[in-house]
């Protein structure tokens, strides 16, 4: 099957994609939001269906097209639950596909006769591994993340993680793009904390360089639906202290995969106590790292998805395109 992907970001390149391949499907990615047309991408390539992952602009750039065409769009809703009703529920009603992350938002697919199943994040072990030890990330704390405060779960995390961390002047550095340093922000640090922006392929070696990797999640409402940095993080053996969310627990086992907090005393506690036991850092990181590889990596998700996928192209090839219709780099051409 040929599958194209409407996004280049590292969760489908690095991600789904190359494990999709190794199934033996031929994938394609092109960065829509930066093209003026999907047209001749598919004159290119001859899509069986179009995988996209979101994006606020690339409504008008997929459909009617994929509809005249009939190239089946199948959508996975990554923002879930927080964007379900402004930007999910719109691609999933072109959708004969859609996946979540989010199990809670399944129900609300099915109300709408929408055809939903769940596709949780995870991680590639042939990317997300250890990598040798690195000078630039040789702190005791690193977040790695964007400045999401308008998710009150986010608010939470950063009061209970950032803040009282950055109180206690310990050694953080916070990587991310620079809403992190806007006052304009509800939530902003100083300058002496912020690392800039961390490329995606510097994730591991952050992991293999620091002390305790910080996470923080902008859905506590959910039993899968987490931060993808949970599985990337622990993929690439790093130290995970992160604040307590129902899917968390759900899936990971406290001091024993991970390590999570409820509030802003017990993230102090749980620092300074793991900051002085190096080998029991190392002993749940490998712990954490084998749970993901057996059960969280993107080569299971893609075998899970697949018969979907399998189905979505076979219904488009059963209702497919009239001979005398053809695709051309100036549009759809019709010959009597």
């Amino acid at each position: 099957m040929r599958i194209l992907f409407a996004n280049t970001v590292p969760l489908v390149t690095r991600g789904l994609g190359p494990a999709l391949a190794e199934l033996g499907h031929q994938i394609e990615y092109v960065f829509l939001d930066q093209e003026e047309s999907l047209l001749p991408f598919i004159e290119n390539f001859q899509p069986d269906l179009v995988f996209n992952d979101g994006g606020t602009n690339r409504m008008h750039k997929l459909f009617p097209l994929l509809d005249d065409l009939q190239i089946p769009h199948v959508y996975w809703a990554i923002e879930d639950p927080v964007s379900y009703n402004n930007l999910s529920l719109p691609y999933a009603l072109k959708s004969p596909l859609v996946f979540t992350p989010c199990q809670e938002s399944l129900a609300s697919y099915a109300e709408q006769g929408i055809n939903a199943r769940l596709l949780m994040f995870a991680c590639n072990p042939f990317y997300h591994h250890p990598k040798p030890f690195d000078y630039r990330f040789n702190h005791d704390l690193i977040f790695v993340g964007n400045n999401y405060n308008y998710h009150p779960a986010r608010i939470h995390g950063n009061n209970t993680i950032l803040n009282p961390l950055m109180a206690g002047g310990f050694d953080l550095k916070i990587f991310g793009n620079e809403w992190w340093l806007d006052p304009e922000q509800g939530f902003h640090i100083s300058a002496d904390f912020y690392g800039g922006y961390m490329a995606n392929e510097d994730l591991p070696t952050a992991c293999s360089s620091a002390r305790i990797m910080l996470g923080l999640h902008s859905v506590d409402t959910s039993l899968t639906m987490m931060s993808m940095r949970t599985f990337e993080i622990l993929g690439s053996r790093g130290f995970y202290l992160t604040q307590w969310t129902p899917a968390i627990e759900n899936y990971f086992i406290n001091h024993h995969h991970l390590v999570w907090t409820r509030s802003a005393e017990e993230t102090l506690d749980l620092v300074n106590f793991y900051l002085a036991r190096p080998d029991l850092r190392e002993k749940i990181a490998r712990q954490g790292q084998e749970e993901v590889y057996a059960r969280h990596t993107y080569q299971h998700r893609a075998a899970d998805i697949n018969p979907w996928l399998n189905m979505a192209a076979a219904h488009n090839k059963s209702q497919a395109m009239p001979e005398n219709i053809r695709v051309g780099r100036r549009g759809i051409r019709i010959t009597l």
